[in-house]
C-alpha cells in the first residue's frame, strides 16, 4: 500500500532529511507556480522507496486572500535540497527541475541526475507518449492518473484554469496537491526500476549511461535550456514594424486582387460569410472551384475519405475530375460512425461527405505552382512567410525574453531519430534565407558565436552506409556528391565532378543536378517515387522512372543498402543506427507473412512507408549521434579546460540546429573555441571510409555564422 506524506513544518523536515540521509537512489520532482522557465517552485517531491511518497509545500494557495502563502519550510528547503547533491537522483524532464532548482535555490542537481525516466522511456519505446503520466498508465493501469484527476477537480474549483498558456497547478487545494506531488516521485522511481532491466536486455545500458543519453544531458542539453540567447530589443521592434507594415501591404493587395471573385459567395457583412486568406478550405474553393484550377493532392482527411469510400486517391487528371464526381454525388451522406474520443473523455460526432474542394489540399507547393500565375498568389506566400516570422519568432521572442535573453526549450525525446527538438520558440527552425531575425540575436558584450557546421554530414553518412567507393571518394577528392550521382544517371561523363569549375556539371547542367539532389540521390532512397519526381519536375513519369532505374543500376551498392534495411525490418521489426538508436516498426514484421515476394512499388502505400522508414531511420539517426556525441566530446573538453583556466568556464553552448552547433565565448577564446569545436566535431565518431567536415564561423549575432 503506498504512502503519501506531506511536510508542512522545519521540525517535519528535519525527519524527511534523516530519512533520506542513506538513502542511494532518491526520484525528486518539482512543482512550480507555472511552467515558463522563470516560475517559483512552490513545492517539491522526493520517494527513495516504491511505497513512500513526500510531498513538502513551500507555498500554497490561500482562496480568501487569492495569493500564494509562504510556509516555514520555505526556509529549510534549500538546505534540504542541498543533502540531494551527491546521490542518484531519478527525475523524470530533469532539464526543467533543474533549472528550476538552480534558479530558486542555487543548487545545481544536474551533475548528481543519475536517470531522466522521460529519455528513458523514449529509447525504449519511441513511439508512445511518454509524459509521466501516459507512461504510468501504460505500464501500471489507469490508477496512476487518480492523483491528478482530484488535483486538476480543486484547481477549477478554486477558480484556476489549466491551459498550455495558463497552467495554473499552483491554485490546488494544498493537501491534494501534496498527494499528486508525492505520487509523481513514487511513479517516477518505479518507472525507473520497472525500465532499467529492459534498458540491458536490450543491450541499450551503454548507449544510455555511458555513450549518449545521459552524458548528453548532464552536459550540452543542460546549457542549451540555461543559457539563453542575448535579443537586440530594438532591432527586434524594428523588425516587428517592418513585418507588420509588410503584411498590411501584402494583406491590401491580396483583398483587393480577390474580391471581384469571391464577393458573391462571401460578402463580408458577417463573420461566416467573410473571405479568411488565413482559411485553407476557403482559399480551396477560390483557387479550385471558383478560378478552375486542378488541384494537385487531396488534404489528410481526403485521403481518408478515399479509404472509406473505397477509391484510390486521385493523381491523373481523369481521376481527379472522378473524384469530384464521386464525392459530390454522396455529400452528406455518413462515411464514419461517431467514435469515443479518449483524450476528451467524449463521443465525436459522425463524419459526412462534404464538398469537394473541402479535400482539396492549399498547401506549399500548390500554391507555389500557382504564383506564376496569380501575382496575388505570390503576395499571398510573401504574407504568409513574415506573418510566421512575426507570430512566432518575433512576437514569440518578445514575449518570451526576460532582461532581453531567450532561453529556447530543447528536448532529448521529440524525435525518433535521436536529434534534439526545440519549443518555445523553435530556433532550430529559423527561417535560412531570410536572416532578419537572427541578426536580432546578438552575442553578449565582449563574447562572440562561434558556429561549425558539418559539411554535407547527411550524404556522408549515406555514402558510408552504402560503401560504394565513387560515392566515399568524392569527399576526399574534393568532388561535388550530387554531380557523382547525376554524372552517370543522366550519361554526362564528360563533365567536371568539381562543383566550380567551368565545365562542371553543376554548372553546365544545373537543372540535372538540382534533380539528382531533391529527387533521386537521397529521396529515392528514403522512398521518393517517378509520381512524386513528375509532379516536381514535370517530366513525364516514365522517364522519371528510368532515372531511379539508372541510380540503382549505376550505384549497385546503395541499392544493396535499400535491400538489406527492408529485409532486416521484416525480419526483426526494428532498425537500427550505426551506434545502436532502435526504431521499433513491429507492424513490417507482417509484410513477407502477407505480401511475400510483391514488388516494392507495388506494395500499399503504407507498406511502403514503413520499410522507407527503416532505410531513413539508419541513416539519420546515424547523423543525430554524430552531432550528439560532438557536442558531447566539445562540453567535456571545455570543461576540462575549465578546470584549469576559469575563463573557460564561460564558453556555454548556446544552440544546436539540424547540423550546426553554436557556443558562445570571450573574444579572447574565440580562435582556441574554435579550433576546438572543429577537433571535436570531426573527432566525433569514425565513419568506415569517410571523413568528417566542420568549418568553424566566428561572429556577432547568428546571421553572420552562416
Amino acid at each position: 500500500m503506498e504512502q503519501l506524506r506531506t511536510i508542512r513544518t522545519l521540525e517535519e523536515l528535519k525527519e524527511l532529511s534523516a530519512y533520506i540521509a542513506d538513502k542511494d537512489f532518491v526520484a525528486y520532482d518539482t512543482e512550480t507556480d507555472g511552467v515558463d522557465k522563470d516560475s517559483r517552485i512552490i513545492g517539491f517531491s522526493v520517494a527513495a522507496d516504491v511505497d513512500l511518497g513526500w510531498y513538502v509545500i513551500l507555498s500554497y494557495w490561500d482562496t480568501k486572500q487569492e495569493k500564494l502563502v509562504d510556509l516555514e519550510t520555505k526556509q529549510g528547503a534549500a538546505a534540504f535540497i542541498q543533502l540531494l547533491v551527491g546521490k542518484s537522483l531519478i527525475m523524470h524532464n530533469a532539464p526543467f527541475d533543474c533549472a528550476r532548482t538552480e534558479e530558486n535555490f542555487q543548487i545545481d542537481l544536474m551533475p548528481s541526475v543519475h536517470t531522466d525516466t522521460m529519455i528513458l522511456g523514449h529509447l525504449l519505446d519511441e513511439n508512445r507518449q511518454n509524459g509521466l503520466k501516459e507512461l504510468g498508465v501504460s505500464i501500471f493501469g489507469e490508477d496512476a492518473r487518480k492523483e491528478q484527476t482530484e488535483m486538476k477537480e480543486s484547481v477549477y474549483r478554486n477558480g484556476g484554469v489549466l491551459t498550455k498558456e495558463c497552467y495554473e497547478l499552483f491554485k490546488a487545494d494544498a493537501d491534494l496537491l501534496a498527494r499528486y506531488g508525492a505520487k509523481d516521485a513514487i511513479l517516477t522511481l518505479k518507472i525507473f526500476y520497472e525500465m532499467v532491466p529492459k534498458l540491458y536486455e536490450e543491450g541499450l545500458d551503454t548507449f544510455f549511461y555511458e555513450e549518449e543519453s545521459m552524458p548528453l544531458l548532464r552536459g550540452p542539453t543542460h546549457e542549451l535550456n540555461t543559457s539563453g540567447l542575448r535579443v537586440d530589443p530594438d532591432k527586434l521592434q524594428i523588425l516587428k514594424s517592418t513585418l507588420e507594415a509588410e503584411c498590411l501591404e501584402a494583406k491590401a493587395f491580396i483583398y483587393k486582387e480577390i474580391t471581384p471573385h469571391v464577393i458573391s459567395k462571401y460578402k463580408g457583412t458577417g463573420k461566416t460569410n467573410t473571405f479568411n486568406i488565413g482559411a485553407p478550405q476557403q482559399m480551396s474553393w477560390l483557387l479550385f472551384v471558383k478560378l478552375g484550377n486542378t488541384f494537385l493532392n487531396l488534404t489528410k482527411g481526403g485521403r481518408e475519405l478515399c479509404k472509406a469510400l473505397d477509391i484510390k486517391p486521385p493523381y491523373a487528371p481523369g481521376a481527379k475530375r472522378e473524384f469530384i464526381r464521386i464525392v459530390t454525388e454522396n455529400k452528406g451522406r455518413v462515411y464514419a460512425e461517431a467514435a469515443f474520443n479518449p483524450k476528451t473523455k467524449k463521443m465525436g460526432r459522425p463524419k459526412k461527405v462534404a464538398d469537394a474542394w473541402v479535400y482539396m489540399a492549399c498547401g506549399k507547393e500548390s500554391l507555389g505552382k500557382l504564383a506564376t500565375r496569380y501575382r496575388w498568389v505570390e503576395k499571398f506566400l510573401e504574407y504568409a512567410k513574415n506573418r510566421k516570422l512575426l507570430n512566432t519568432y518575433v512576437e514569440g521572442i518578445q514575449s518570451r525574453m526576460r532582461y532581453n535573453v531567450i532561453r529556447p526549450s530543447f528536448f532529448q525525446h521529440g524525435t525518433t531519430s535521436g536529434r534534439y527538438s526545440c519549443k518555445k520558440p523553435n530556433f532550430q527552425n529559423l527561417p535560412r534565407d531570410d536572416k532578419r531575425v537572427k541578426a536580432c540575436i546578438v552575442s553578449r558584450p565582449d563574447n562572440v558565436f562561434i558556429g561549425a557546421d558539418y559539411s554535407q554530414l547527411e550524404p556522408r553518412v549515406f555514402a558510408s552506409f552504402s560503401q560504394d567507393e565513387r560515392l566515399m571518394r568524392c569527399f576526399a577528392d574534393g568532388d561535388d556528391f550530387y554531380s557523382v550521382v547525376g554524372v552517370p544517371i543522366f550519361d554526362k561523363y564528360g563533365c567536371s565532378m568539381k562543383k566550380n569549375d567551368k565545365n562542371s556539371f553543376a554548372k553546365l547542367h544545373e537543372d540535372l543536378r538540382t534533380i539528382t539532389k531533391s529527387h533521386v540521390a537521397l529521396a529515392s532512397v528514403y522512398g521518393s517515387t517517378a509520381f512524386q519526381m513528375s509532379r516536381g519536375t514535370g517530366k513525364p513519369i516514365e522517364e522519371c522512372q528510368e532515372i531511379i532505374d539508372n541510380y540503382f543500376h549505376s550505384f549497385p551498392g546503395v541499392y544493396k543498402l535499400m535491400l538489406e534495411s527492408y529485409e532486416a525490418v521484416k525480419k526483426d521489426g526494428c532498425t537500427k543506427s550505426l551506434f545502436g538508436r532502435p526504431r521499433r516498426l513491429p507492424k513490417a514484421l507482417l509484410i513477407s507473412k502477407i505480401y511475400g515476394n510483391t514488388p516494392h512499388k507495388e506494395l500499399p502505400y503504407d507498406i511502403r512507408t514503413l520499410l522507407n522508414l527503416a532505410v531513413n531511420h539508419r541513416i539519420q539517426s546515424t547523423g543525430a549521434s554524430i552531432m550528439n556525441r560532438a557536442a558531447i566530446a566539445f562540453w567535456k573538453s571545455k570543461m576540462e579546460l575549465a578546470a584549469v583556466d576559469p575563463i573557460w568556464a564561460k564558453v556555454r553552448i548556446v544552440l544546436q540546429v539540424h547540423d550546426e552547433l553554436v557556443a558562445e565565448a570571450p573574444k579572447q577564446l574565440a580562435e582556441d573555441v574554435a579550433d576546438l569545436l572543429k577537433y571535436c566535431m570531426e573527432k566525433a565518431a569514425d565513419l568506415p571510409g569517410v571523413a568528417l567536415v566542420a568549418e568553424p564561423k566566428i561572429a556577432g549575432n547568428l546571421a553572420d555564422l552562416k
